[in-house]
């Protein structure tokens, strides 16, 4: 029993001092550790010895000195960019530790070899304002998870090779200005809940393989200044405008409009 009641004493006085240290920020060293950890496995599972730049990655340097990565002024990782200038070298899947950077605001992964499906868990990311995935060879369907990301301002998906519908969740995406989804393998009709997109300026879906008429609730997009919807034949039909007065003025008030006009009826 004089065991018993020690061994709690220890584990009692322990976890004050846990609680402690988090006071002293010390909890924020254990995040900074967590973001290292998710930064390793990424260069890991990418190809990180082949990416044309790698400078101090996996070193003792702050994760800030890590080429493309930025941090805030807790050592956080907030920013991940390997585009620029014309990618990274960057092969294999996109791990799905990603969507533990709680902190990250902008994910560019633009003109690499990535390969596999967008992992659901970016939905997690619940800061992310900017996300960058074109020109890569992404497969499998869109995640509607990617709906819960309500900071989104950006989203570029295109020319990959993404298969199945344009998620509805999108549509959840209110801050939203930019959609690019072009050049890809999506099929069936738009999701009539893109009207919803009240803040976007650019849609980009041509180069798919939609099918349908265009709905008549993205006429209440009225800030959109670029919209491309050419689209494969796909089953004996295509995505077109119908030829309501109302969408035909609204298409010609939008300065960069391309796609055909549904043929009469």
């Amino acid at each position: 029993m004089r065991f018993s009641k020690g061994l709690a004493a220890v584990v009692l006085l322990a976890g004050l001092v846990l609680t402690g240290l988090a006071g002293c920020g010390l909890a924020d060293s254990d995040s900074v550790e967590s973001d290292r950890a998710v930064l390793v496995e990424f260069y890991h599972a990418t190809g990180g010895p082949q990416w044309d730049n790698n400078e101090n990655w996996l070193s003792d340097e702050p994760l800030g000195e890590w080429h493309g990565v930025t941090t805030n002024s807790e050592g956080r990782v907030t920013e991940l960019d390997l585009y620029y200038p014309s990618g990274n070298n960057l092969t294999g899947p996109i791990p799905v530790e990603l969507g533990n950077l709680s902190s990250l605001e902008w994910l560019y992964l633009g003109s690499n070899q990535l390969t596999g499906s967008i992992p659901v868990e970016l939905g997690n990311l619940s800061g992310l304002e900017f996300l960058g995935l074109s020109d890569n060879q992404l497969t499998g369907p869109i995640p509607p998870e990617l709906g819960n990301l309500s900071s989104l301002g950006y989203l570029g998906l295109t020319d990959n090779q993404l298969t199945g519908p344009i998620p509805s969740e999108l549509s959840n995406l209110s801050s939203l200005e930019y959609l690019g989804l072009s050049d890809n393998q999506l099929t069936g009709p738009i999701p009539s809940e893109l009207g919803n997109l009240s803040n976007l300026e650019t849609l980009s879906l041509s180069g798919n393989r939609l099918a349908g008429e265009l709905p008549v609730s993205l006429a209440r997009l009225t800030k959109l200044s670029s919209f491309s919807f050419s689209s494969f034949t796909h089953n004996g039909g295509r995505l077109c405008a119908p030829r309501l007065d109302h969408i035909q003025d609204w298409l010609q008030g939008i300065r960069f409009a391309s796609g055909p006009t549904c043929p009469s009826r």
